[in-house]
This record gives C-alpha cells, structure tokens and sequence, in this order.
C-alpha cells in the first residue's frame, strides 16, 4: 500500500474538516461550503486516510469528532490563522481601509459602546464596513467558527485558543418608573425581596453577579416579566410598579422617566473583547481592536458611578 503523499493537502480541504467539526454535521457544511454533500465525504476521507484515523463517528443526526480529531483542528485554526494573516499589509492607513468585519455582541454591548465605535469609523475609517451579530451565549464558539472577527463579551472565557482584553467594568444598579413608591428611598434587601421584578434571563446561559448575591442571602424575586436579554426593559417598566436590576452603563441610556437606584445586591460586570491568531497580527485588526478600547473607556468616563 502507497503512503498518503500528505503534501497534497490543500487549504480547501483543511476548511472542510475545520467547518464538518464545527457544525458536526457534513450536510451542514457542504451547505454552507456550496458544494454538494459527496464532495465533502470525500474530502473527508482523504483525510482519514492521511491522518490514519477515522476523525469522526456517527452521533444521533450529525457526527461527533474523535480525540484525534480535536487535536487537529486545533493545528488547522493556526494554519488557516496564519495564513490569513501573511496577505494582510505591512502598513496601516485607517483613513484608506476598505474590508469588512463582523462583530458579534449582545443588546448590553449595542446600547453601551456600539454607538461611540461607529461614529469613530465614520470619523476615521469611513470605508470600513461592519456587520453586527447576536453572539447570545454563543459567541466564543462563533469565533472558533470563524463566523465574527470579533467579539464583545461578559461572559469570562479562559480558552487558549482565544485572546482577551478587558474592556470596561460596569455594575448592577435597579431601575424603576419615576412615580415607583422607592424613588427616594434606600432599598434594602427586603424591600428588593418585596418587590415584584424584570427578569433578565440572559436566555439561560448566564447568571449575573448581583443574582447570585441575593440568593446567598435567602431573597427570592417574585418574577412577573421573564425577558431573553435587555432590549426592552426600559419600556416595559415604564408606567409600572416593576422593577429591574440591570448595568449602570445601561441604565444610563435608558429615558428620563426611568430613575436608577442603588441595588442592595451588587455585582460587577466586566466586559471583554474575544479575538483569534486569525486577526491578532492583523494591522486593520489592531487598530479597530485598539480603537474600540479607547472608546469603551471614554463611554465609561463619560457615565462615571452614580445615580439619578
């Protein structure tokens, strides 16, 4: 038997086992690869032939890689990474970038810090086009699938595979209607037992610190309103007796009949930006990387501590 000339692997094929791994599913990746599902079985087994393993078995509709598997991928994310990063230019002119980039945050990150980013781009960097999508409680996997470029984020994650850089530091705060019976009021612990609440539920997959500081306590929320994210809480307590706990950040961009109060349940909210080898020596990278920063730290100057 002739051994497999691995010298005749290509980019493309390395793309596919990359993407079937991600998705762990062939139709799904020869879907998004516009190609049909036999050429990607094929390029599958090629590699399984190559790397003497069978890469991935059958689980349920869709497959699961092996151990084998996972430990390549990772190489073929710094290849690809690397690759990607030899036809990026030397030289930097923000004024004369033209490239798009995909940027995936939640509401928080959209109503906090997204405003300030974009009038910077179309200051600076005017030919730089963005594209905005939800991560929900998915966007660190969004980034190993190289669907965003970058990623803004609370939820901490310690992968090796990712580069991290603090952002900002928010805190919780409540909010209520301006007529609610505790504006002007201290909020104790009772009190915010007593109260019926937003619930911010973050769709399950996260759970704030002031949450965990209340339940430590034995304080209960009696939930009326169970919302997936923070959209639209401003304009659903508006006119009621409800109240949320949400960042100060956030708060702050909320209307005039909204007032903020000093939650007795506290909890820091640190957000992080999330990016890969992919982007991390790109110039066009760096400078947007460094600029969102500088803007976030601007956006926090500018709504220092306090309420209203």
């Amino acid at each position: 038997m002739h051994e497999f000339d691995i010298s005749s692997l290509d980019i493309r094929t390395l793309k596919t086992l990359k993407l079937v791994h991600d998705l762990g599913s062939f139709s799904r990746a020869a879907e998004q690869l516009g190609q049909n599902q036999s050429t990607v079985s094929y390029a599958i087994d090629r590699l399984r032939t190559a790397f003497k393993d069978p890469l991935f078995v059958r689980q349920g509709r869709g497959v699961s890689p092996t151990l084998r598997c996972t430990e390549l991928v990772a190489r073929v994310e710094m290849i690809l990474d690397q690759i990607a990063a030899m036809v990026e230019p030397t030289a930097f002119d923000a004024s004369q970038a033209r490239t798009d980039i995909t940027l995936s945050c939640n509401h928080y990150e959209r109503a906090v810090v997204l405003p300030s980013i974009v009038r910077r781009l179309r200051k600076d960097a005017p030919g730089i086009r963005l594209k905005i999508m939800p991560s929900g409680v998915d966007g660190h996997r969004q980034l190993h699938r190289g669907e965003c470029d970058l990623l803004l984020s609370p939820v901490l994650q310690g992968s090796e595979r990712l580069f991290r850089r603090l952002l900002l530091e928010d805190r919780y705060v409540c909010v209520v209607h301006a007529d609610h019976a505790l504006c002007g009021k201290t909020m104790s612990p009772a009190d915010y037992g007593a109260a019926q609440h937003v619930l911010i539920s973050y769709q399950g997959g996260w759970s704030p610190g002031h949450r965990q500081a209340a339940e430590a306590e034995g304080i209960s929320t009696d939930v009326i309103i169970d919302l997936p994210s923070t959209s639209e809480v401003g304009r659903l307590i508006e006119g009621t007796d409800l109240v949320a706990t949400i960042p100060l950040l956030l708060a702050n961009t909320l209307g005039d009949n909204i007032v903020i109060l000093e939650s007795p349940f506290t909890g820091d909210l640190p957000v992080y930006q999330y990016w890969t080898t992919r982007t991390n020596l790109s110039p066009t990278h760096r400078w947007l990387r460094d600029m969102i920063a500088v803007e976030a730290r601007r956006v926090t100057q500018d709504h220092a501590p306090g309420t209203r």
